[in-house]
């Protein structure tokens, strides 16, 4: 879709600093004649954009480039680090990387019947060196029978809706303080038993399929958002 290309555009625009913090962006006039649609394209482009929160609009009606860096609202939507950083300063370090046999309660979160076949990835996720987050993912085999090791060494959510006919409708997430082992505390560069927030994450393609159960451990023992009325 035409708006998909805008929006993927401006996000790479926005995160590699081509469009500076601060700075308006240009009128949907001149948006319109750049991307080659109409304005109401521009419109819903401009809207998604907003909310999440790459973009902001002030009182007068101008609309600005939020500091996507300062805030932690990848939380709030199904986003890759790409979409809030250069890829060029993303690196995945996969520690494991298996087929194994769903339990019970693994079945139950998938949506699997017991003993399938499931994809177990363990990966360390880091912007410019410095470890972001630790990720636990699970995959029904089903869906991804193709899924290698380098695959997982980058964005899973492009692989899942570039090389399949899949797309992602949305996640279930809970959000918990959590306190580090040594080897997790290790990996992030952090003090043994290090409280650190947990994000568990349960993912559905628009048939209603889970594509994915994850835990992700982030350094960051707080969140900050940025929120409109």
């Amino acid at each position: 879709m035409k708006s998909d290309y805008i929006i993927n555009d401006l996000i790479e625009k926005i995160t590699s600093g081509r469009l500076s913090v601060s700075s308006r962006i240009p009128s949907e006039t001149q948006l319109a004649i750049k991307y080659q649609c109409n304005r109401h394209t521009i419109r819903k482009v401009i809207a998604h954009l907003i909310e999440r929160s790459y973009l902001v609009k002030s009182i007068d009606g101008s609309t600005y480039v939020n500091d996507v860096h300062h805030y932690n609202n990848s939380i709030l939507f199904l986003s890759s680090l790409s979409d809030y950083y250069n890829p060029d300063n993303i690196r995945s370090n996969v520690n494991e990387f298996k087929l194994i046999s769903s339990s019970d309660e693994l079945s139950k979160l998938l949506q699997v019947e017991v003993n399938s076949h499931v994809w177990l990835i363990k990966r360390v996720r880091y912007i410019e060196s410095h470890p972001i987050h630790t990720e636990e993912i699970y995959m029904p085999y089903s869906l991804f029978p193709n899924l290698k090791t380098e695959d997982c060494e980058s964005s899973l959510l492009s692989y899942i809706e570039s090389q399949y006919d899949y797309k992602i409708s949305h996640g279930i997430r809970t959000v918990s303080p959590v306190k580090l082992n040594k080897y997790e505390s290790d990996l992030l560069y952090l003090p043994n038993q290090s409280v650190v927030m947990q994000i568990e994450n349960i993912g559905y393609l628009t048939n209603s399929r889970v594509y994915e159960y994850s835990i992700s451990k982030s350094r960051e023992s707080k969140f900050q958002y940025y929120c409109r009325r």
